[in-house]
């Protein structure tokens, strides 16, 4: 998306997402999500003043981003069994800041590119909303619902189990929701489940300067934006991740002038692909394998 703003200048924004179902119908669920989040975010931004930074700026994208995907989760068609996670990062097109959004268990990072190295290095994330966390907990708790947590998630965070929200269903059986807040779930909406995402906002200007960076350093750095759906780390770390993207993106030349990188969507494809091998290797005989997604976009920051 482009915008012009008073002063002349072109801004090209950048909005990406990332939207997991889950439950019978999940996919319409989804699908609605990635046709009517987008529309519904641009209209609130075309209604607003957002082509120059004011001291209310952040405040209003992050109310923007909050009352986009209420809207989403309160048009959304199936109203009952199924829904998704949203992950998503905006770049106005200019200014310093990233603005991520999320409800689920879906992840949207920001990486740091070292050009000399080749080395990409996560320099922030949103956090997965899991019905543990004490804030979840106690709004589900209070709302009357229940959660169960598993015994390895109470020694260790590390755990690759995952807490979960009993979700009752019209056939009075109980589903269990590994996340405390989606767009859709409408039986959930009675035991604490909500649709307002947590907006984390991240500044490369801060960034820099809490980590000292020279003129040098920040000449060498480019920065990129990954979204992925939980299918591709639980099988695959993270930092593997991004440095198969990092180098795709930027052509990473080894010593002698060899490049042996692929470009972004074949490497896309072959991290899905790994995935997808991983998935089946673990459940032998069920040929079973989680959703799996996921994107890349480099971060072009504007400052002047």
């Amino acid at each position: 998306t482009t915008a012009t703003s008073k002063k002349g200048y072109t801004h090209r924004a950048l909005l990406m997402g990332i939207f997991d179902g889950h439950g019978g119908s999940g996919h319409n669920v989804a699908h609605h999500v990635a046709l009517e989040l987008p529309r519904v975010f641009a209209t609130k931004m075309q209604q607003g003043n957002f082509l120059t930074i004011d001291a209310q700026f952040d405040d209003k994208i992050a109310q923007v981003l909050k009352q986009t995907f209420l809207v989403v989760d309160g048009n959304e068609p199936v109203k009952g069994e199924g829904g998704c996670t949203a992950s998503t990062a905006f770049y106005p097109g200019f200014g310093t800041k990233v603005y991520l959004a999320n409800v689920g268990d879906s992840t949207t990072l920001i990486v740091r590119y070292n050009k000399s190295t080749g080395k990409s290095t996560i320099v922030h994330q949103n956090r997965k909303d899991k019905p543990h966390l004490d804030d979840e907990r106690q709004r589900i708790e209070k709302a009357g619902g229940q959660v169960y947590i598993p015994t390895s998630l109470l020694i260790s965070d590390e755990s690759k189990e995952t807490s979960r929200v009993y979700i009752p269903s019209a056939n009075g059986m109980q589903l269990a929701l590994a996340m405390s807040r989606s767009i859709g779930d409408f039986d959930g909406k009675v035991v604490g489940l909500i649709s307002e995402p947590i907006v984390s906002i991240w500044d490369v200007q801060q960034y820099q300067r809490e980590h000292q960076f020279s003129q040098g350093l920040s000449q060498d750095s480019e920065w990129f934006v990954v979204i992925a759906s939980d299918g591709i780390y639980d099988v695959i770390p993270e930092e593997e991740v991004v440095d198969r993207l990092g180098k795709s993106l930027y052509h990473f030349t080894m010593e002698g002038g060899v490049t042996k990188t692929t470009n972004p969507l074949v490497t896309c494809e072959q991290l899905i692909r790994k995935a997808s091998r991983a998935w089946l290797k673990q459940t032998p005989g069920m040929k079973y394998r989680d959703d799996i997604t996921l994107g890349v976009s480099k971060l072009n920051f504007v400052t002047r």
